[in-house]
């Protein structure tokens, strides 16, 4: 058990096996102490609000008694304005909101984390993969959403900006907190910061990460790498950064470790040579840990995921 002075977490996606199981739930709630953990991020359709309405609350309260905070989770490609957008995605922040208000304190919710990529994948085409903001074509007809495509991923990057801006309203209007999975890349995608300027109306053009980061309580930065120190020099900038913040607007950062399989060696540990052990994993996130410590803003590391973690080596 982990006694750092930080806070952990770990996300879980398979929540309907987890809620349908006494056994998932228990292995759930023990293993997550022994970690030492303190936050679960729960993945939440935004129909398992209702449907699984009992069990959720059997759970929360479990990991409320047990000194842990249950965050909804939730997030899709989709819900960005280039696709379907996000209507369902604020379903699912009424959907928590309605059984928060529904259930007694120690079965609550603690508030919701989003997890929306931006970056194409399938038939989400706008971003323009492996192009860095200055190269993107200005010339008519090249975009794929808008007539260029510098203007597919302006409007894309407002659209992820504002999803999160309405998200923060209605969470903190009921005193929920707000996060969000960020990639690391946005300060350096392909050799340069990805910008925006938000709203259209302004003429501040700036990072990405500088008009998210206010928006959120939970800033937690995927900064998969197998090598301690590269995973962490992923965080610097976004912790540098929120230290600079005023208090009421700083979130606290997090970066964060992959122990699945199938996503790639050097990036996951599930896929490493060498690298596939909990103890191995736990040593590197120490290593993490007394690198970014000297940061305010730092809180903490966050492991993805729960059902990988389970069957990972000791």
């Amino acid at each position: 058990m982990m006694a750092d002075g930080f806070t952990h977490g770990i996300w879980v996606w398979n929540t309907t096996t987890i809620l349908s199981s006494g056994i998932e739930v228990y292995n759930l709630l023990t293993g997550t102490q022994q970690l030492g953990f303190s936050n679960i991020y729960l993945y939440m359709a935004p129909s398992f609000y209702r449907q699984y309405k009992s069990a959720l609350q059997n759970f929360i309260s479990g990991a409320t008694s047990a000194g842990m905070r249950v965050w909804g989770l939730d997030g899709d490609r989709a819900y960005l304005n280039d696709s379907t957008g996000p209507k369902d995605f604020y379903t699912g922040i009424d959907n928590l909101i309605a059984y928060n208000r529904s259930v007694r304190a120690e079965e609550r919710f603690f508030g919701l984390q989003a997890d929306i990529e931006p970056q194409d994948d399938g038939t989400h085409t706008s971003f323009h993969n492996d192009i860095a903001d200055h190269a993107l074509s200005t010339e008519p007809d090249s975009g794929t959403w808008q007539s260029t495509q510098a203007q597919d991923r302006e409007m894309l990057m407002r659209s992820w900006i504002s999803i999160h801006h309405r998200a923060q309203d209605m969470l903190h209007i009921q005193n929920l907190r707000f996060g969000a999975a960020m990639p690391f890349w946005t300060e350096s995608y392909c050799g340069a910061e990805v910008k925006v300027s938000y709203p259209e109306s302004t003429n501040t053009r700036q990072g990405v990460m500088r008009y998210m980061m206010p928006l959120l309580d939970e800033y937690v930065v995927m900064s998969y790498n197998t090598v301690p120190a590269n995973a962490a020099s992923r965080v610097t900038v976004q912790a540098a950064y929120a230290a600079t913040l005023p208090a009421e607007l700083r979130p606290r950062v997090f970066g964060s470790m992959e122990v699945s399989t199938g996503v790639g060696a050097n990036v996951s540990y599930g896929d490493t040579a060498g690298k596939n052990s909990r103890a191995v994993v736990m040593q590197d996130m120490e290593v993490m840990i007394a690198t970014l410590r000297q940061h305010p803003a730092f809180e903490g590391i966050v492991f993805h995921h729960w059902s990988s973690w389970q069957v990972m080596p000791e």
